[in-house]
């Protein structure tokens, strides 16, 4: 086939299922991690692959660098979490359902019951109406109070009103997560709307996730329920600040075990992070080598040839070689080799792709990058990356750096510049500054 046919393979935001073809364990080359650690925390028996300790709002955070495998892992997380000995699982994308520009704890917590409804309903699980109605309550009565104020109309009151039990439920929720999503009036409205009723819908939400938890152990079909929140890790700044330090204790009113995904600058607020959640998972990249050895981890570079040749045979380069130097100047990254192909991709109309071709992609990436970093920054990079492996000031800047990409964190939490930064000229300036007795920079 054509080098035009493999070209589909190599989206950039395509989370993989654990079944498809294209789909490559990369956690060995990973060095400190194993899904088996989340497994146990949730407690489940990796070994029967039975929950023997039925959790109860147990909340974990899974991070890591944007594209470093996050979602695809999810999704074999849940896979493995998911059956009759362990749990419901109900997988929410908060990059489709959700805002993500422009998000609050209110938004996902109405999502959260939505999907609860909705899963719960296409299972095919009759609920009593005594734990509907609370919640049908709730969000007409919200409705009510918005639709109201003269700066919205009183479309948020109609519309769902012909369905009856859960899809009732599931489009009243709905509702307010498409206004909220879609019109930015409403959004302001019906956040207040939820911070000033929120214990009252923790309260109702919790009766029906008991009552759904307790159903499901009954008829044998899960001894618990989960809910896997992916895309959540988009969030930077203040914004990431707000809902996984400040707002988190407010969506643990609802006692809802749950997987949360962060970006890699939350988890370097150890201390605070820790108090919010009951376990802190953190996926890190793919390891090339020990931090300053010469010597490569063969394992990953073995896995990472299987990761793109699952994509596009060996035969479209021109030889072994080519392929390596896209993986060295990926630094281990995932979508950052998928995106050194595209790169490669926008040279050619006929394969192989050749050392010429690879070498200018390299180049097109080094200057992507290069309008990430700020001229302050490269004295601390290559501070970081000539001293030890346990030098990791968690800062402003460390924090921006990380979750930029510009600087990669490895196994055993240390940190290492990206190689397409490193080979800009403002980063080798500052390397012979170090290496001339400056020294780390203070703080």
């Amino acid at each position: 086939m054509s080098i035009w046919d493999y070209r589909r393979n190599f989206a950039y935001d395509e989370p993989l299922d654990p079944g498809d073809e294209r789909h490559v364990a990369l956690n060995d080359a990973r060095g400190d991690y194993n899904s088996g650690r989340l497994l146990r925390e949730l407690g489940v028996d990796v070994a029967s692959r039975a929950l023997r300790n039925r959790p109860v709002g147990k909340c974990i955070v899974f991070g890591g660098h944007r594209g470093c495998g996050k979602s695809t892992e999810l999704r074999a997380i849940a896979a493995e979490l998911q059956g009759s000995e362990r749990f419901f699982v109900v997988s929410i994308d908060a990059l489709q359902e959700l805002d993500i520009n422009n998000l609050s704890y209110a938004d996902v917590a109405l999502a959260l019951a939505e999907a609860l409804a909705e899963r719960v309903a296409a299972a095919g699980i009759e609920v009593p109406q005594v734990y509907l109605t609370p919640l049908q309550e709730w969000s007409r009565q919200v409705s009510h109070q918005i639709s109201r104020s003269s700066s919205v109309d009183g479309a948020l009151e109609t519309g769902a009103e012909a369905k009856t039990g859960l899809p009732l439920v599931g489009s009243l929720f709905a509702r307010l997560t498409t206004a909220i999503r879609s019109n930015s009036t409403w959004k302001t409205e019906i956040r207040e709307q939820v911070r000033n009723s929120f214990s009252d819908l923790a309260r109702r939400f919790n009766q029906f996730l008991s009552f759904v938890e307790d159903e499901l152990g009954r008829q044998g079909r899960a001894r618990a329920l989960i809910f896997v929140v992916d895309g959540t890790d988009r969030l930077r700044g203040d914004e990431a600040d707000a809902f996984f330090i400040r707002d988190i204790h407010q969506l643990r009113q609802l006692r809802a075990n749950s997987i949360y995904c962060a970006p890699i600058s939350v988890l370097n607020e150890q201390g605070q992070v820790t108090q919010n959640f009951d376990a802190i998972v953190r996926l890190p990249m793919v390891k090339l080598a020990d931090k300053g050895s010469p010597t490569p981890n063969g394992i990953a570079w073995q896995r990472l040839r299987e990761f793109v040749h699952r994509r596009l045979p060996p035969e479209h380069f021109d030889r072994e070689s080519t392929l390596d130097r896209l993986i060295d100047h990926s630094g281990g990254h995932p979508r950052d080799l998928l995106r050194l192909l595209n790169l490669c991709f926008q040279e050619i109309d006929e394969g192989p792709i050749t050392q010429q071709v690879a070498e200018t992609a390299a180049r097109r990436l080094s200057n992507e990058y290069r309008r990430l970093v700020q001229p302050e920054d490269f004295g601390l990079l290559a501070a970081i990356d000539q001293a030890a492996a346990d030098y990791t000031p968690a800062t402003k800047e460390t924090r921006r750096l990380l979750y930029d990409l510009v600087l990669l964190e490895y196994n055993s939490y240390w940190w290492q510049t990206h190689p397409a930064v490193r080979t800009l000229d403002g980063y080798r300036s500052a390397v012979a500054a170090v290496a001339g007795g400056d020294g780390p920079p203070a703080g």
